[in-house]
């Protein structure tokens, strides 16, 4: 009787124990992920592009349009498959010399899957366009009059491939049709992943590429399918942080006020909607983190228990967060090599707590647990992450494959000399003192789509003083978890002083996810603050809890007004997004608007 009673009490005790994510948790991120996702898909990409390929070559390099009598072309427009910066000559039939006349023999299309202009503006029947370079696959070619309209050339026959795609030449070609910014890369190398194409972009490890060649499979070679993919990784980094902000604060309210600066965040929307690496790379460094954090907390418990002192080597829940660290570890360095500065982070952070309370004996077990998952596994996935490459000479193998690109990627980040207008320095980003304009197309004379990638002014400029406070906590009061995110967000930021290749606002991307989580902090310690401070107040007036029994209900009132102004706070950074909102999503808005919203003097957020 007496165990059945025990039991009952054991069981009832599990019952009663509140749940880590409870029932307003779960809505606070069901909305907050509701919320990001419409923000994310509205006007991704069209989901459809030209997709019919005509390749011309050597030995078959002219292209011949008649358009049955003599009209005056104002351009043609070239929307150009996997291979960039194409040669062309122009000319135009002369039916009085029967000679071809050049007028312009250094016509050149840049960007892949996008519509590139070439300037006609000439008078004519036939018109010669000629490919210079060995192979010029194009999806399809569109001819414009002078008087703005799309005309067909009569002998469109005879290239099938080029005029079978002609409804979805759009009036204003943007980002919603073609790509933009570094998509020419990395969209381009998963569309070359999926093909078996020689690959172009070859300066950072491939899983994120691969990643971003799933979307491309299922939805084709499309706006939205190659940012699909990284719009996924931008919305599972909401229900990520809020989980990690939960843990850290154990506190609902400043779990969704954490995630909720993550969804107004300048950066994190526009990065979550270009098909390129670094949300993918961030999602994979704050995964890392988050599991790191978990092993401290849950070995900490352990080793508070009797238990500890007879165990050979620590349980499951304690070893399996720290090997799933690890692996996302692994995931991060073969995505971009940021991540080997997030792992020098962990490392700082796993070796100071190992000394401080692992016991010697079980110090050689963790070891080798370490050498598994935090050396061969990585290795192994940096190495797979090759398998798709196809390169210009042939590899030995697949590790041979790795070492030579590996070599060639540090060769070419520690001797790149290039230069952009819209590069800037590491102690620039913080203050957004550079935002990079990654699209800007004029719609009319009056209004612009842009998208540009910059911060929350908002959200980053406090965010400065927040890991300021975060880092004097760590350093003067001892406080771990300050201490933890000080070096999670330092090993992001500093080894940036060493980079003097050129440099962006987004490389800061990682940092600012670690900043949010300092405002997290600083949240929290404004809430914990107010009721202490009352209690103590109380006490000297001899009405202490512990003789009345009760909580004051000026500390309640206290925090309530705190809670309150941080409410306040967050509308202002709510509404902050909602202003730059045009700037940073391609949606239409005048150029008038783009410059009031020019706070520093160097902002260029719309052309």
């Amino acid at each position: 009787m007496a165990k059945k009673r025990s039991r009952k009490k054991n069981t009832a005790a599990k019952t009663s124990r509140e749940p880590f994510l409870t029932q307003k948790d779960r809505v606070c991120i069901f909305l907050l992920m509701l919320f990001f996702t419409i923000l994310a898909f509205f006007r991704l990409g069209n989901t459809y592009a030209p997709q019919t390929i005509y390749t011309a070559t050597q030995e078959d390099r002219d292209i011949v349009l008649d358009f049955g009598d003599y009209i005056g072309i104002r351009s043609v427009y070239l929307y150009l498959n996997h291979e960039a910066n194409r040669h062309f000559t122009l000319s135009a039939f002369n039916e009085v010399t029967r000679q071809w006349e050049v007028f312009n023999s250094s016509a050149e299309a840049s960007s892949v899957f996008a519509w590139n202009k070439l300037d006609i503006s000439y008078s004519l029947r036939y018109l010669g366009i000629v490919t210079l370079d060995e192979t010029c696959p194009i999806n399809e070619l569109v001819a414009v009059t002078t008087e703005g309209d799309v005309i067909l050339p009569q002998n469109a026959q005879e290239y099938p491939e080029l005029f079978d795609e002609q409804q979805m030449f759009p009036e204003v070609s943007t980002y919603l049709d073609g790509t933009m910014f570094d998509e020419v890369y990395h969209g381009r190398t998963a569309y070359e992943f999926l093909h078996g194409l020689t690959t172009y972009e070859t300066t950072h490890p491939h899983l994120g590429k691969s990643l971003i060649s799933l979307g491309i499979a299922v939805f084709g070679m499309t706006p939205f399918g190659m940012r699909f993919v990284p719009a996924i990784f931008g919305i599972f980094m909401i229900p990520l942080i809020y989980l990690f902000a939960k843990r850290l604060f154990q506190s609902t309210f400043c779990a969704a006020a954490t995630a909720f600066l993550l969804v107004f965040d300048c950066m994190h929307f526009t990065l979550s909607r270009i098909s390129t690496i670094d949300i993918i790379a961030a999602f994979f460094i704050l995964l890392m983190y988050y599991f790191m954090y978990r092993y401290i907390t849950e070995d900490t418990a352990y080793r508070s228990s009797p238990q500890a002192l007879r165990d050979a080597f620590p349980p499951r829940q304690v070893y399996l967060p720290l090997a799933l660290c690890g692996v996302s570890m692994g995931l991060g360095i073969a995505t971009k090599w940021t991540g080997v500065y997030a792992a020098a982070g962990l490392a700082l952070i796993f070796a100071a707590h190992t000394i401080l309370h692992n016991p010697k004996k079980q110090t050689l077990r963790l070891f080798f647990f370490c050498c598994l998952f935090f050396i061969a596994i990585p290795l192994v996935m940096y190495v797979l992450c090759f398998i798709p490459v196809v390169g210009q000479t042939p590899y030995k193998n697949l590790l041979d494959k790795a070492i030579q690109s590996t070599r060639y990627m540090f060769s070419y980040h520690s001797n790149l000399q290039a230069t952009h207008p819209y590069s800037s320095r590491f102690y620039e980003w913080p203050f957004i003192k550079v935002p990079l304009l990654d699209a800007s197309a004029a719609l009319d004379d009056t209004h612009v789509s842009a998208v540009s990638t910059m911060g929350n002014p908002a959200i980053w400029w406090p965010g400065v003083f927040t890991v300021l406070f975060v880092i004097f906590r760590a350093v003067f009061k001892k406080d771990k978890q300050a201490a933890f995110l000080s070096v999670a967000y330092l090993a992001q930021y500093l080894p940036w002083i060493l980079v003097s290749r050129s440099t962006f606002i987004y490389h800061y991307f990682p940092s600012a996810i670690m900043m949010l989580l300092c405002m997290g902090y600083t949240i929290n310690c404004i809430l914990c603050a107010a009721p202490r401070k009352t209690e103590e107040a109380a006490a000297k007036a001899g009405k202490s809890p512990l003789k009345t029994g009760k909580v004051p209900a000026a500390g309640d009132q206290t925090r309530a007004k705190r809670m309150a102004v941080i409410v306040f706070y967050l509308t202002i950074a709510a509404m902050c997004f909602l202003l730059f909102y045009p700037v940073i999503s391609g949606y239409p808005v005048t150029r008038e608007w783009g410059k009031h919203l020019r706070l520093l003097k160097g902002w260029v957020l719309v052309l």
